[in-house]
């Protein structure tokens, strides 16, 4: 993030080699065997030897988090990667930026499998509708009332978004944060109602955020949708209840939702033989025996 690169004294406009070098030697600590060195431009690792490796071969699948650069968009088009847009500001806000990245992999001759996007999405789920608006009202409106607040001084200083992206008209988290327009919004949007109204916070009972998901899925063409069940000032019973609810009767609706493509980025488990027994608890008795 922009004001990352203050904290840190770097130049943001190097941020993205800076990137592209720390993925290529994650992705070679996943894949080697033996201890090796790195020698980077930005990094410098005498010994690298990960423990434990990764179960998959040659590596995990990899999603790539995204504010809506279209440089990000390409590099995951030739990468194979899931490009996951992440927002605070919700579906409607989000339209533009999903539907032109598939805009850019239909450019790009890349197929409009759902599983190759992701999305983040702030969910409240209650018995009805009244109840979510009740119980997560002062959570939604203590987040977005004084937690999303950004200088542009630090959110975007020179060099931090491209050429590229500034031509094509992407404003991703960042940048709405803290834009004029959006800081005015900002400041309009910190009743529940109006939050709700713009779609950052979806609410409801399970029938009724089970319809706005698919919804939300369907319009932005996303098989991965990465759900805030936490948000605000929510203390752990709310989210433990908020995320049970969801378990229980949203999400075995939506699990059948894009059934006809193969989700090919999805983490896959050690296969069960392979996996270590769950020992006897030892207690003082087992011990006396």
């Amino acid at each position: 993030m922009g004001y990352a690169r203050f904290a840190y004294g770097q130049n943001p406009s190097m941020l993205r080699d800076r990137y592209y070098e720390a993925h290529d030697l994650v992705m070679r600590a996943w894949a080697e065997q033996e201890t090796f060195a790195f020698n980077g431009r930005f990094n410098q690792q005498r010994y690298v030897n990960i423990w434990p490796r990764p179960v998959q071969k040659p590596h995990p699948p990899v999603w790539i988090p995204g504010g809506g650069s279209v440089e990000t968009w390409q590099w995951c088009a030739k990468m194979d990667y899931v490009y996951c847009y992440l927002s605070y500001f919700g579906f409607k806000d989000g339209r533009a930026t999903m539907h032109g990245f598939w805009e850019e992999m239909d450019r790009l001759g890349k197929e409009r499998n759902p599983y190759r996007a992701g999305f983040l999405q702030s969910v409240g789920v209650a018995e009805s509708r009244e109840e979510a608006m009740r119980l997560y009202r002062e959570p939604a409106e203590y987040f977005y009332g004084r937690c999303l607040r950004v200088d542009p001084r630090w959110a975007m200083p020179p060099g931090y978004i491209t050429e590229a992206t500034q031509r094509a008209g992407i404003i991703g988290q960042i940048g709405r944060a803290a834009s004029l327009q959006a800081r005015q919004a900002a400041r309009a949007t910190t009743r529940m109602e109006d939050i709700v109204e713009r779609g950052y916070v979806i609410i409801g009972s399970p029938e009724e955020v089970v319809e706005q998901l698919t919804e939300v899925a369907t319009d932005l063409n996303v098989g991965h949708l990465m759900l805030l069940m936490q948000f605000g000032s929510m203390d752990k019973d709310l989210a433990a209840y908020n995320t049970k609810l969801f378990a229980d009767r949203v999400r075995p609706h939506l699990r059948g939702l894009f059934g006809e493509w193969e989700d090919r980025w999805w983490p896959q488990p050690m296969a069960r033989p392979e996996r270590a027994t769950v020992s006897t608890p030892f207690t003082k008795a087992t011990a006396a025996e």
